[in-house]
């Protein structure tokens, strides 16, 4: 029997991202942190100066922006190389199926292959 699962693929898909593009430190993750603090404070010192709107508008657009790349940067940081895990076992919960799952060995399983060869092939034997 064959097993089958779609983790190895998106195992690999996220080794490769993580060459090109390394995870951010946790120094990165706390600039990120104090920039979407340094925003509200900011948000706010302008709300309670009675700002133009305008003003406030750009400065929730800021803050928003420096948001959005602090959440990025926190999920980019849970990335891990290889197959996910728990306990020291595969994760299935995340596989397309959900659970481990095997494919038989049969006449027909190994007429594929030739059928991509040869145009027409035939099989003999039980079918379910």
């Amino acid at each position: 029997m064959f097993q089958v699962t779609t983790l190895i693929g998106d195992a690999e898909k996220v080794e490769k991202e993580l060459i090109k593009s390394p995870p951010p430190s946790e120094a990165d993750i706390e600039a990120a942190k104090a920039l979407v603090k340094e925003k509200g404070e900011a948000v706010a010192q302008l709300k309670s100066a009675k700002a133009g709107k305008a003003e406030i508008t750009a400065s929730v657009a800021e803050l928003n922006k420096a948001k959005e790349n602090l959440s990025r940067l926190e999920e980019r940081s849970k990335l891990k190389p290889g197959i996910p895990q728990k306990d020291g076992e595969i994760h299935y919960s995340q596989d397309i199926l959900a659970r481990q799952a095997f494919l038989t060995v049969s006449g027909q399983l190994q007429v594929e292959t030739y059928a991509c060869a040869v145009s027409s092939v035939y099989t003999f034997g039980p079918t379910f």
